[in-house]
């Protein structure tokens, strides 16, 4: 179906917001649109990848988690698509294992965010406009002082802005490319984070009720982005079935449920209040710049036009889908799961406050923009220099993980004098030794095979493990839960490491290898997920 002129608005770039700058200001004014964008993404990725590994000693929880899984290579894991575990794991086999291959890959996830937000503003606004919706994103908490600790939640961010605009593009020009990319975009996202859903429920109900989205549906476009982001995601769904729906069962329980119709609203209007802190610095600048309108002018709400209906369901449509399920199934949302949500605000401000702007009012601007970029990054090295000793509770990013796995790994290698093949206990522990460990072992987490399907059992007695657990919790002999299922375990002296604010007590045990081990005659006895 070709598309008519007139049809969509966005097919001719609006030019028509008033610039007051001489001939020679212009001039100057050009450059700057040219090299801001690039050089604020550029500043940013800097910003916060050199800060993260200059000052976290340790990988966060997440990454701990996600290398475990990325060095088996499944289709799936317990808790997430794979997505995030295979992008973790191939950064550690390029960097050798260095934390700063994690943060570079967060940060370009965040810059891809800018970079599609960007194109997508030049097809919707004027250039300026452009500008200032994506310097406005620095604005947003979410992408900045959380991004070090690298996890499926910023993974997912990108997929959403690209699938944003690409699908934009499809509705707008009817290219078959741009619809197959953006059914890409949706299956990468989906291999990302389930919560990706959030994103093509709303869009998808956009394309069925605006009547000129809704045209595209007499063409193949849209069917062939349903029929490539289902093809991409279908190994991922055999996985889901194959596993027991084991992952989306976990996403049922790690949302705390509520009873009532209090109960649910209280945890809605917590999340929201969340999600406002969050946006708060883009809130400000936001308001600032409403102040500067030209006052003869109203904030236009015509939704009726197509970029500004298609433009609010991306930016709301997200969370208001996220809240319906919360309400649907009566969970709370946790307030990190706002995350990913809010891609598309900045742009949705802009359009709807259209500023006039002008050389004064965006070198103020700029300077507002440059203090969302550095006080975060102050607050940043505030946090991790200080933090911990007046909080008096020790950071993940500062644990010994080395020194752990470096002991470790030593004894075993002088008892047995092999290889260090597996690692027992729950994710934290198990997955610092097994991700500095020289060897890089799997992890068998809790012993449970559910939770670790690609463990063989019996290769596991035959060639001997490490058992591993908090002391300080469960004490200096081998937990109930390992020692039933591996008497033959010998338990070593803890080991007492240094943390910021106190020592780390760590019991652990040698499993010897048994060539003759048989698992059908072993005991079977699984520890509760929380490792109690």
């Amino acid at each position: 179906m070709r598309n008519r002129a007139g049809d969509f608005p966005g097919a001719s770039v609006m030019t028509d917001i008033a610039l007051n700058t001489s001939s020679g200001a212009q001039s100057n004014f050009d450059r700057l649109l040219r090299y801001a964008v690039p050089g604020a993404i550029f500043l940013h990725v800097l910003i916060w990848t050199l800060l993260p590994s200059f000052l976290l000693h340790n990988a966060s929880l997440d990454m701990i988690e996600g290398l475990a899984w990325g060095r088996e290579w499944q289709l799936g894991y317990e808790k997430d698509p794979p997505l995030f575990a295979w992008l973790i794991e191939i950064g550690a086999a390029i960097s050798g294992k260095n934390l700063w291959f994690a943060y570079l890959e967060a940060q370009l996830c965040i810059a891809t965010v800018f970079f599609a937000i960007w194109r997508l503003a030049r097809m919707m606004v004027s250039e300026v406009e452009a500008l200032v919706a994506v310097l406005l994103l620095e604005g947003v908490y979410y992408v900045n002082f959380p991004t070090p600790e690298f996890n499926d939640i910023i993974l997912q961010k990108p997929f959403a802005a690209l699938f944003v605009w690409l699908l934009y593009r499809a509705l707008r020009d009817d290219r078959l490319g741009d619809w197959a990319f953006a059914g890409l975009a949706a299956a990468g996202g989906l291999y990302a984070r389930y919560s990706m859903g959030a994103y093509i429920i709303p869009l998808a109900a956009f394309i069925a009720f605006h009547p000129l989205a809704r045209q595209r549906l007499s063409s193949i476009g849209p069917w062939l982005c349903g029929a490539v982001a289902t093809l991409a995601f279908l190994p991922h769904l055999y996985w889901i079935v194959q596993s027991h729906f084991i992952s989306i069962l976990y996403v049922g329980d790690r949302a705390e449920a509520v009873s009532g119709l209090v109960g649910i609203v209280e945890g809605a209007l917590t999340f929201i209040a969340s999600q406002v802190l969050a946006l708060l610095p883009a809130i400000v600048i936001s308001v600032v710049l409403w102040r500067w309108r030209d006052p003869a002018k109203r904030i236009a709400f015509d939704f009726v036009s197509f970029d500004k209906a298609y433009i609010t369901f991306a930016a709301l449509g997200p969370v208001v889908t996220s809240l319906l399920i919360s309400f649907a199934s009566g969970h709370k949302l946790r307030s990190m799961w706002g995350a990913p949500l809010w891609c598309s605000i900045t742009l949705f401000a802009v359009m709807m406050i259209r500023p006039v702007l002008t050389e004064e009012r965006l070198r103020r601007f700029g300077w507002m923009w440059l203090t969302a970029l550095v006080l975060p990054a102050l607050m940043f090295v505030q946090v991790q220099l200080t933090g911990a000793h007046i909080t008096k509770r020790e950071k993940r990013t500062h644990f010994p993980g080395t020194e752990l796995a470096q002991e470790v790994t030593a004894h075993w290698h002088d008892v047995s004098g092999a290889p260090l093949r597996y690692v027992v206990g729950d994710t934290w522990l198990a997955g610092n030794v097994a991700f500095y460990s020289p060897d890089r072992p799997s992890v068998f987490t809790f012993a449970d095979a559910r939770l670790s399907p690609w463990i063989d059992e019996t290769d596991l007695r035959r060639s001997g493990g490490v058992l591993i657990w908090n002391a300080k919790q469960e004490g200096k002999a081998i937990p109930v839960w390992l020692a039933a299922k591996y008497p033959r375990a010998v338990v070593e002296p803890a080991v007492n490491l240094p943390g910021d604010v106190s020592v780390h007590c760590l019991g652990w045990a040698l499993l010897p290898p048994d060539p003759d081990a048989d698992i059908s005659t072993s005991a079977d006895h699984p520890a509760p997920l929380n490792g109690g």
